[in-house]
């Protein structure tokens, strides 16, 4: 009997966002920073039904978001997992999540590193955590046909605070950001919180809305990236607070499907409330959002975003990426070494 447990973490875009779809980077590199949170998604894979619930199970979380093998025997990810690792057949699959799909937290590209991490060891492969990014960025995008970008797979697999560079071909490398790690847990600690949008939103359908790149907005998105990256770098949550503002006005202004009325609510009551500016987490349209918040005015836009029926969540940094537990009981984090082909 095999059994295997796998867990990635889910993510917020730090800067360069979007850029990481292949209609960006075509025109030329980009470059996007995502840190990983301590909220996951959780695979479970066994031969039986019963034993991948119970692995499930054994994890102690409460679920906003839980799939039990019989409703993930045609689940379109499973099918496409299938595909993509050349399985001929299929182990009883189970998924939890904290968070609910639709989040803008890059929860669908933490289930694929998760889902195909699971099912390799479970087939008696093994891969290397970059190799397995992209392999989920492949199921999504030229497996399922779903317009999103490489970055969520890549934080998924890594963990902590990643900067991604996407070439013109699609290969992409990522290195870790200490000093960004740093900077965003003191803004964090300083301000920037995360709420809850109500409703979800499909991220796929609101990238494919987007009108079609042009060289000036590559090249306006290079310089956007950069501004931001340095402005989370400063530490400073007032910097921070307008290079959201400057972002979210233009995210909704080149796709207006971006945006959300809740977001129209709160440019018109932010400065009241101490707030600087904020942006919806992901391809927007719902989910989360992250807002940088005068750190002495708390109280105060804390019952203002109360008021407009948004929930805090935690927000907290990992340093852990993929990891995995067998059922001889083997814990993996996979750093670099050697590793099989799929």
């Amino acid at each position: 009997m095999t059994t295997v447990h796998s867990s990635a973490p889910m993510r917020i875009s730090i800067a360069g966002g979007g850029s990481d779809l292949p209609e960006f980077y075509r025109l030329g590199p980009t470059v996007v920073v995502a840190a990983a949170l301590t909220h996951r998604v959780h695979v479970c894979v066994a031969d039986e039904p019963d034993d991948a619930v119970a692995v499930l199970e054994a994890q102690g979380t409460d679920w906003s978001y839980r799939l039990p093998p019989a409703g993930s025997a045609h689940h379109p990810y499973h099918a496409a997992a299938a595909t993509t690792l050349r399985l001929s057949r299929l182990p009883s699959i189970a998924v939890g999540s904290p968070v609910p799909p639709g989040s803008g937290l890059g929860g669908s590209g933490a289930y694929c590193v998760a889902l195909i991490d699971a099912l390799l060891q479970w087939s008696g492969r093994r891969l290397h955590p970059r190799e397995i990014a992209v392999l989920a960025f492949r199921l999504e995008r030229e497996v399922l046909g779903r317009t999103i970008g490489q970055q969520d797979a890549w934080a998924a697999a890594l963990g902590g605070v990643q900067r991604m560079r996407f070439a013109a071909d699609g290969s992409a490398t990522a290195s870790p950001s200490p000093g960004l790690s740093t900077a965003l847990t003191q803004l964090i600690d300083g301000g920037l919180l995360l709420y809850r949008v109500p409703g979800a939103r499909d991220a796929s359908r609101v990238l494919a809305e987007a009108p079609s790149v042009t060289p000036e907005q590559h090249r306006q998105a290079l310089d956007a990236a950069a501004r931001t990256e340095q402005a989370f770098l400063s530490g400073d949550i007032h910097t921070v607070g307008a290079v959201l503002r400057a972002h979210w006005a233009r995210k909704t202004a080149a796709n207006p499907a971006a945006d959300h009325p809740v977001c129209r609510r709160l440019q018109e009551g932010s400065a009241a409330a101490g707030i600087s500016g904020f942006k919806l987490i992901g391809a927007g349209g719902g989910g989360h959002l992250l807002i940088a918040a005068d750190p002495t005015a708390l109280d105060r836009t804390e019952a203002f975003l109360h008021r407009l029926g948004l929930v805090r969540v935690t927000l907290r940094l990992s340093q852990e990426g993929l990891s995995s537990t067998t059922d001889a009981g083997e814990r993996s984090r996979r750093e670099d070494k050697p590793c099989a082909s799929a």
